[in-house]
């Protein structure tokens, strides 16, 4: 039986440009969602309209679980981002041509 080691075939990008472009990716995202959350509570602080109220609760619902999940994410990423930088994990990637 052979064993072949699996290797990333990302488009043009290494696997460490990857996820840091990600970790600033799902970071910078959390940002506007709480920026665009502030937004949003200005207006509903000026709304008088009953249905203008309740659209806007509803929108503060849904970017309250999409800041949520872009929270995880950013983590997940972070840590995976510390990782991938560490010296071992820098020697494990490094393609077969240049070793």
């Amino acid at each position: 039986m052979q064993l072949s080691k699996p290797e990333y075939s990302g488009a043009s990008s290494s696997i460490h440009n990857t996820v840091t472009t990600l970790h600033s990716y799902f970071r910078d995202m959390q940002s506007y969602y709480k920026a665009f959350k502030g937004k949003v509570l200005s207006e509903l602080e000026e709304a008088e309209n009953e249905l203008q109220i309740k659209e806007l609760k509803e929108t503060l619902q849904d970017i309250n679980k999409r800041i949520n999940y872009f929270h995880v994410l950013n983590n997940s990423i972070s840590t995976v981002d510390v990782v991938l930088h560490t010296e071992a994990m820098i020697q494990e990637f490094i393609p077969k041509e240049k070793k």
